[in-house]
């Protein structure tokens, strides 16, 4: 048993070190969950055009579908890139040019914060500064 002991403390502390880097500010609304239908690879590039929101599949991005339908921005494993300012669901992204916020769909996390520089304001107007 004391053998044990530091390998479950080591395996705690990679848990909770891999926490405090990307994918700790995580939006958790129905309105951004992942779809049961299907599973993702690669990225959707999001963005807005005459007050509308576009979705445009990058070369690396495969859809999978587990059920019958078509694939969505919504597929688990995707990861969305927002390209400048893009308001979906009471939310606003705002994405530095250079490095863009990306999240990634996630069934059991939720919409998770990947990478990139920006802004994202929920519906109640309260403004998170990412990274």
């Amino acid at each position: 048993m004391k053998r044990l002991f530091p390998v479950l403390l080591l395996v705690a502390v990679i848990v909770g070190l891999s926490g405090c880097s990307s994918g700790t500010f995580t939006i958790k609304s129905k309105d951004f969950q992942a779809s049961d239908a299907c599973d993702a690879t690669g990225t959707l590039e999001v963005s807005m055009e005459s007050g509308r929101v576009k979705v445009k599949a990058r070369s690396d991005y495969k859809a999978h579908m587990l059920k019958n339908g078509m694939p969505s921005q919504w597929c688990n494993g995707a990861t969305q890139e927002f390209v400048g300012t893009v308001k979906v669901s009471g939310y606003t992204f705002e994405s530095d040019t250079n490095k863009p916020l990306q999240f990634v769909v996630d069934r059991s996390k939720g919409f998770y914060y990947l990478a990139g520089k920006g802004s994202v304001t929920d519906p109640q107007g309260k403004v998170t500064t990412l990274p």
